[in-house]
Parts: C-alpha cells; sequence; structure tokens
C-alpha cells in the first residue's frame, strides 16, 4: 500500500508547497503594488486581493453549510476537500489559531492531516497492519489435517489437541475454519495467482425457455396424517413451472421418473440445479442426467435459499394454494390439486420478477410491457376462471 501511496502524497506534498509558494509571492507583490503609488497598480493588488477573499469567503461558505448539513450525522470531508482547506490554509498564510474560526475545523485535525501526508499515507488512508487475529495458512492447513484424518473428531476436540501441541485455538474458531471452504494446495495454479479456484460457475444465467431447471422436492399431509412428497420444476427464465405432481414413495425412482416424464413433455434443459439431498446426488438421477445430457448444478450446503427460485414457488403450493383446500383426500384428489396449480400458476398469476406478466407468455416469447400508470379504462375482454377447489377466481384478457 505505502508502493502507490508515496507517489499520491508527493503530488499533495508539491500542491501545498506551491500553494504556499503562490501567497508569498501574492503578498510581495501586494506589498509592493502599495509602495508604488501608481493607480493602476493599486486597482490591480485592490482587484487582486477582492478576488483571494472571495475565494476564501466561498470556502468559508461551503465549510459553514457542511456542518449545518452535518448536525445530526457525521460527515468526514472528503480527500479533494481536506486538501482545498489545507491550500487555502497555505495560500492565503492563516495563522493555525485562526483555523477554527475561519473553517470550522479543529486545529487537532488540520495537525492529524498534516502528519499524515509527512507519514506518507495520504489525506483518505491508513497502512495497512497485519491483523494480529487472523489465523496462520500452516494453521489451518493443520486443522484441515486433523479433521480428515480423524472425521469423529469435533471442534472441542481438536481445539484440545491443539492445546497439547502448544498451539492455542478457540473452539469456535476451529468451527469456523472448518464451515469455510478447505485451502487449496500451496502449489495450485489458483493460489499462486491468488484467487480462489473454481472448478464450475457460481452462477447460471437463465438465457432462454428451457436452458435452467431448479428442482426441488417438498412434504404434504393426505387426510392431516400421511405424508406425501411432491416434485416441484421450475424454469428459470420464464418462471414457468414444468413439473408438479406427486410422488407415490420417497426413494429416487418416482422422483427419476417423474423428471423423464417432464423431459418429454417440454424438452429437456441444459442445466438444472437441485440442494445436495441424497435423493438428487445418487445414481439414479446421475444415469438420467447423463442419457439425456443435462448438466447437474447443485445449491450452496444447508442454506435455506440455495434453490431460492423452487423454493418460492414451494411456499405458494402451500400458502397460497393447499392451504385453502380442507384436507387433501388421496393422491388422485392431490394430482388433480397440482395440475390446477400448474395452470393457474402458469396462465393466470402475474409474477413480480416478470413486471407481471404470465410465466406462458414469456415461456411463448409474447411481447409484453406492463400498463403506463395513465391506463384507467377498464377493457371489455376480461376472462375469468373459478377454481372450485381452493375458490380463487383469475383474472386475464381474453386471446
Amino acid at each position: 500500500m505505502e508502493a502507490t501511496g508515496t507517489p499520491i502524497c508527493l503530488v499533495m506534498k508539491a500542491v501545498l508547497l506551491s500553494a504556499r509558494w503562490a501567497g508569498r509571492r501574492r503578498r510581495l507583490a501586494l506589498a509592493q503594488a502599495a509602495k508604488a503609488g501608481d493607480d493602476g497598480a493599486a486597482a490591480q493588488a485592490e482587484n487582486v486581493v477582492l478576488r483571494g477573499t472571495i475565494e476564501l469567503l466561498t470556502e468559508q461558505l461551503s465549510c459553514a453549510r457542511r456542518r449545518l448539513k452535518a448536525a445530526n450525522i457525521r460527515m468526514p470531508y472528503s480527500p479533494a476537500e481536506r486538501l482545498h482547506i489545507l491550500w487555502c490554509i497555505e495560500y492565503f498564510g492563516i495563522p493555525r489559531r485562526q483555523i477554527p474560526k475561519c473553517f470550522g475545523v479543529a486545529r487537532s485535525t488540520v495537525w492529524r492531516w498534516l502528519r499524515r501526508l509527512q507519514d506518507g499515507i495520504g489525506l483518505c488512508g491508513r497502512k495497512c497492519q497485519a491483523c494480529v487475529r487472523r489465523t496462520p495458512e500452516e494453521l489451518v492447513r493443520l486443522v484441515w489435517e486433523m479433521h480428515e484424518l480423524n472425521l469423529e473428531w469435533g471442534r472441542r476436540h481438536i481445539a484440545l489437541v491443539l492445546g497439547t501441541l502448544g498451539v492455542f485455538l478457540a473452539a469456535s474458531t476451529v468451527r469456523n475454519i472448518l464451515l469455510r471452504p478447505k485451502p487449496r494446495p500451496e502449489g495450485s495454479p489458483a493460489a499462486a495467482a491468488g484467487r480462489p479456484e473454481q472448478t464450475q460457475p457460481r452462477q447460471i444465467v437463465a438465457r432462454c425457455p428451457n436452458h435452467v431447471w431448479s428442482v426441488d422436492r417438498t412434504r404434504v399431509w393426505r387426510w392431516r396424517i400421511w405424508p406425501t412428497w411432491v416434485l416441484v420444476a421450475i424454469d428459470h427464465f420464464s418462471r414457468r413451472v414444468v413439473a408438479c405432481c406427486p410422488l407415490e414413495g420417497p426413494n429416487a425412482g418416482w422422483v427419476v421418473g417423474a423428471l423423464e416424464e417432464a423431459f418429454r413433455h417440454h424438452g429437456p434443459p441444459k442445466h438444472i440445479i437441485t440442494d445436495q439431498e441424497g435423493i438428487f446426488t445418487g445414481e439414479a438421477l446421475a444415469e438420467l442426467l447423463w442419457d439425456w445430457d443435462i448438466k447437474h448444478r447443485f445449491g450452496a450446503v444447508g442454506k435455506h435459499g440455495s434453490i431460492a427460485v423452487t423454493e418460492r414457488v414451494i411456499r405458494t403450493l402451500k400458502y397460497e394454494w393447499l392451504r385453502r383446500v380442507p384436507v387433501i383426500r388421496g393422491l388422485d384428489h392431490l394430482g388433480r390439486l397440482l395440475a390446477d396449480f400448474a395452470l393457474y400458476y402458469n396462465t393466470w398469476r402475474p409474477h413480480s420478477a416478470l413486471k407481471g406478466a404470465v410465466p406462458e407468455l414469456i415461456h411463448a416469447d409474447r411481447e409484453w410491457s406492463p400498463p403506463p400508470k395513465t391506463a384507467k379504462t377498464i377493457p371489455a375482454n376480461i376472462e375469468r376462471r373459478f377454481f372450485p377447489e381452493t375458490r380463487i377466481t383469475g383474472f386475464r384478457l381474453a386471446a
């Protein structure tokens, strides 16, 4: 940091020295004009004095406005403002005791600014010091080595073992180290370049329909007693529900069958994103995705929002749709409810991420633009549909 800060400090010092030199030349020129007694020289000197007074008063007014604006909040001066104040002090030769009266800045503050310039720090930065509490890299590698060689050891056990080796490390620090990604090998290209090693992109942007799907499953209750798993898949580009069906069993075979049916009906996507649940990391799903030439991506471990798009659909399914059904009577009844939900979600329910459009319009690549603020006339071609199971009525314009 010093290598980059030193040239800036030299420039600032040069600006202040030039201001001091220009101020001395100005005072000398005014003194010579006063001794000469020439009317033209006197008028020119008076003009210079008036311009300098206006400039000084402008800076004082700016500082006063800033103090009034920052009466309740802390607003530090920017580096340019600090340099301008120091320039005015040197150019006009303002004594140090008059600085608080002229600019409203404490003398200790100005002294600190000048001290930073002498130390080669600059007006806005500080010297970067190594953090004393930072865990050394070799100690992090040792913690990971103990964890991998003894998977049954907990954080407290690892901290105690390090204590017997003469190294203190809190159990909470051991936990934080193990929650972060494993350190890179010392000889890896990514470690040499100083950036994290990535074998796959962290985020995939959906650029067209059927580009990225997000898949998850949730559990609902038949007769409020028997749990039943429901598979939900959504297209990220159009927010269209491409699969929403009950699973007769919790094993991977039913998930594979439901996804294969969705692939045949809508076409296979390029990428599928799931969480790291065991049913999505098994060989059955991997073989299905290999046959359809689909790349599999995983969400974050243990995070609720790792596949947030699908989780929002599941929340809508539970709290906006199934919550209005008194009792789910069986698999056939649940299947009809889920089919109606997919129809309602895709063609009748506006989506905030699509600026009010329904997913079916975006998936079909139809033009859509939200109405202007002056649109107050009710159109005549309004179509309604009532869903009796959930007692919800959808509205849309008839085609």
